[in-house]
């Protein structure tokens, strides 16, 4: 909601509040005698309470409407302190009650209004004036602003854990020593003393009426604060939330921390690069678009980069993503329409890292926009947006090469997109539509991960058919709608996904697509 239409609600409560305390003010003397010895202003009367009656409707509607224009002028201002000081996390958090707050600010009006008009009925017509303005302001408040509010609940959730759900953050080397489970982190946030450092706004979570237990600083903060010593080190879990990622000269490596871990939810700090104008409850570009693809695809991408984003493979082109589209759980994918607009706007973003990334980002958007609301909440619950933590650390214990680990994190955004795209029903979530309780999202890491493995001529893991990798690679097959096999080979850099190669049959590699052709198709990035 802008400032400008919270002002003129506040303005309508004033007015309505000014009429009706000047009609009172100058009929109550010292004593209420006088007050009951005037004669009414007319004669006309629906009905005919007691004095007391009429005047107790007269100052409770006054009362309810003086405390409405206070609450709401609260919250409101509350609301806009947040957005202009970059709190965003406690903004975000506001916005998961804006419903209500505003089912309460209509109903205390519509009581005033009833109040008001019984008080009107009984004979106090020089209400006629105050029941105007009280029926505008209701009517406002009701129509642009309680009922779009309650039709958006749902992408304002969306939003929250898109922006502050878990996520991958590079720490050194060195301080893997420390990272370990819940109890760990909890411990070793008690034991050291984060250095003062400017604090970002966004991180600030806001107040609250219940205590909110949980570490408050980031996780980064802890580390490079911390002072090595049999008190501080990891005793258990350790290394049980570390990506396993194959870059062994890297001098970093990729923690995955959040609520998990005992973190309270914070935005990814990635905020600070968004627009304005996509961070509102009903987000809209510059150019009138509508922005709510943009805006959770921008979350998940702030929360999963990675170490290496440049390194992420995402070949797509014309014929692929008209594929994607033809296949989606969610066809015929109205907002494909935007998908030129999308991708000059997300290249502004983030075409520093590459092409690729860029041509993941559209797509995730796209789809983003045209998914159903309660498929993109359980996705998000199940942490689809990230790279299978439990799959990578079990292709470790397997002995996987690093080639291969390495493998499995650069078709992560692949995995990602299909895991969205090609849900088994698009009403996954949704209750009372007869799904399966057993349905779940699910992400083809598996398969994907072997698809790069033939796209780089890679002989047959040793671990492929292992029996925990052949029962992860049938939840894949099974978990999705079974016409995404081709659109993922393409897009990880094969002409087509070999024969029987999703039930667990290596064979012979197809063709990889030509790199001088792929690129030639590939779809135009710039502005």
């Amino acid at each position: 909601m802008d400032g400008g239409s919270r002002r003129n609600i506040v303005l309508c409560f004033t007015m309505f509040c000014l009429r009706t305390l000047a009609i009172p003010l100058e009929k109550v003397p010292e004593v209420a005698q006088h007050v009951r010895n005037e004669p009414r202003k007319t004669d006309f009367a629906i009905f005919r309470p007691s004095e007391e009656s009429s005047i107790a409707f007269l100052w409770s509607s006054i009362g309810i409407a003086t405390f409405t224009a206070f609450l709401q002028g609260l919250v409101t201002t509350l609301a806009s302190m947040t957005e202009s000081s970059n709190s965003w996390t406690f903004r975000f958090r506001l916005a998961k009650l804006e419903h209500w707050w505003w089912t309460v600010i209509s109903v205390f009006l519509f009581i005033s209004l009833v109040l008001i008009t019984l008080s009107f009925a009984s004979g106090n017509n020089n209400e006629a004036i105050s029941i105007l303005v009280l029926s505008s302001t209701t009517l406002l408040a009701i129509v642009q602003y309680t009922v779009p509010s309650w039709r958006s609940r749902h992408y304002i959730r969306n939003r929250y854990s898109a922006w502050a759900g878990p996520s991958r953050t590079a720490i050194k080397r060195d301080h893997i020593a420390y990272c370990g489970s819940k109890r760990d982190w909890a411990n070793l946030s008690k034991n050291v003393r984060v250095s003062d450092r400017k604090r970002t706004p966004s991180d600030d979570y806001g107040w609250h009426i219940w205590r909110v237990e949980g570490i408050r600083e980031d996780p980064t903060d802890i580390l490079n604060s911390v002072h090595a010593g049999k008190e501080t080190i990891s005793r258990e879990g350790r290394n049980e939330h570390i990506y396993q990622d194959g870059y062994q000269t890297s001098a970093t490596v990729s923690l995955f921390w959040g609520e998990q871990l005992g973190f309270v939810p914070r935005v990814s700090r990635a905020i600070s690069s968004v627009p304005a104008n996509l961070l509102k409850s009903r987000p809209i570009t510059v150019d009138g678009f509508a922005g709510e693809g943009l805006c959770l695809g921008m979350g998940i991408l702030g929360r999963n980069k990675g170490l290496n984003p440049r390194g992420l493979v995402f070949k797509m082109n014309e014929p692929i993503w008209r594929s994607l589209e033809n296949n989606s759980a969610f066809a015929p994918r109205p907002s494909k329409t935007l998908r030129s607009y999308y991708a000059k706007q997300l290249k502004r973003v983030y075409g520093g890292i590459s092409d690729q990334f860029v041509l993941a980002a559209v797509e995730l958007s796209l789809i983003l926009m045209d998914a159903d609301s309660h498929a993109i909440a359980t996705w998000l619950e199940g942490y689809c947006e990230h790279q299978d933590l439990y799959v990578n650390q079990r292709l470790q214990q397997l002995d996987a090469t690093p080639e291969e680990l390495k493998a499995h994190y650069e078709s992560s955004y692949v995995s990602m997109v299909i895991s969205l795209n090609n849900m088994r029903t698009r009403n996954l979530g949704r209750p009372g539509r007869g799904i399966d309780s057993k349905e779940k999202p699910c992400r083809p890491d598996i398969i994907c991960l072997g698809l790069l493995l033939k796209a780089r001529e890679q002989p047959e893991p040793n671990w492929w058919r292992h029996e925990d990798i052949q029962a992860i690679r049938e939840s894949e097959r099974t978990l999705l709608n079974g016409e995404w096999y081709n659109d993922a080979a393409k897009l990880l850099g094969l002409s087509s996904c070999p024969h029987g190669f999703e039930n667990g049959q290596w064979g012979i590699a197809s063709p990889s697509l030509d790199s001088s052709t792929a690129s030639t198709r590939e779809v135009e990035m710039t502005p």
